[in-house]
């Protein structure tokens, strides 16, 4: 993509000294221009529509090297990305971890083992009732609680597939959601689970303003949980997010949406990984991260090595 140079203004937009990141320009107050302030002038969709495109137009170059077409090739970049952001971890030192979506909380382990205060949140009754005694054996310290992150406080509907024509579905799964597939000819068994909004966690464990990265990845319902965030991203130093570009759950969160929300959120996509051709997963940096030295020096060795 050709963008003017480092330290460019390209329209409402600042290229960032950490690998030419787009990010959103700051007014000498501070408020982002096109996201997290109003734009009286009308100009607020279309700012963040041209940044979401040049940060995808970014990302999308670093599947450069790797043949789509071949499953292994695909899955190695996963597996980069992800040992990636782990990495990351040790670098930016959060005080606790949050995995929602967790299943079995792999990354909460790991996180928990390097001292880490880790949350995982799982909604799924099965899995959470499969996992937990697990968990207690191989990874004490990590709180793993039986519940869907959304919007809501209280209790919401969870979808566990059941069968589809013939075919039964196994209930210990990490493909159910909040939502229902858009594929047809799916029966589902709808369970109530408890439910929190993060914003509502945090405070009621006494956890507001202490910093943390996230892992999410909840099966298309994205946009029920992050309507649920309020101003938690505010302690946000990074995530990591599995993000869909078709509609494969009813009314799901498309990539371009979430990209809007987290820019608007102060947060800067910095790598991808190539999954699957419809779906696959984002990390983004808190700005002020981004833009430290150590960060820096790491993200640039991880895409040199692409």
């Amino acid at each position: 993509m050709a963008l003017r140079g480092e330290g460019a203004v390209c329209r409402r937009f600042r290229l960032s000294r950490v690998g030419g990141w787009v990010t959103l320009d700051k007014t000498e107050s501070g408020n982002c221009k096109g996201a997290a302030a109003v734009n009286m002038a009308g100009e607020t969709n279309q700012s963040l529509d041209e940044l979401v495109q040049l940060q995808c137009q970014q990302l999308v170059q670093q599947g450069r090297s790797i043949n789509i077409g071949r499953r292994e090739e695909r899955l190695k970049s996963r597996d980069r990305l992800q040992g990636f952001f782990e990495d990351l971890q040790a670098i930016l030192t959060p005080e606790m971890t949050l995995e929602i979506g967790a299943h079995a909380a792999p990354f909460s382990q790991r996180m928990s083992l390097r001292g880490i205060e880790a949350h995982a949140f799982e909604a799924n009754p099965y899995n959470h009732k499969a996992f937990a005694g697990r968990m207690k054996r191989r990874a004490p310290a990590v709180k793993y609680h039986h519940l869907a992150m959304s919007d809501t406080d209280g209790h919401v509907t969870f979808q566990v597939k059941e069968s589809r024509g013939d075919e039964p579905f196994k209930k210990i799964s990490g493909n159910n959601s909040l939502l229902q597939r858009t594929a047809p000819g799916i029966t589902y068994e709808s369970v109530t689970v408890p439910s929190v909004r993060l914003d509502s966690f945090l405070a009621a464990n006494g956890l507001e303003g202490r910093s943390f990265s996230a892992w999410i990845d909840v099966e298309g319902a994205l946009g029920m949980v992050t309507a649920g965030f309020g101003a938690a991203l505010r302690s946000c130093l990074s995530l990591i997010v599995e993000v869909e570009d078709h509609s494969f759950w009813q009314g799901q969160m498309l990539v371009q949406d979430a990209m809007r929300y987290f820019a608007g959120q102060g947060l800067v996509p910095i790598a991808r990984d190539f999954e699957a051709l419809h779906q696959y997963n984002l990390l983004y940096l808190r700005k002020d991260m981004a833009d430290r030295p150590d960060v820096a020096a790491a993200t640039s060795r991880y895409l040199q090595d692409l």
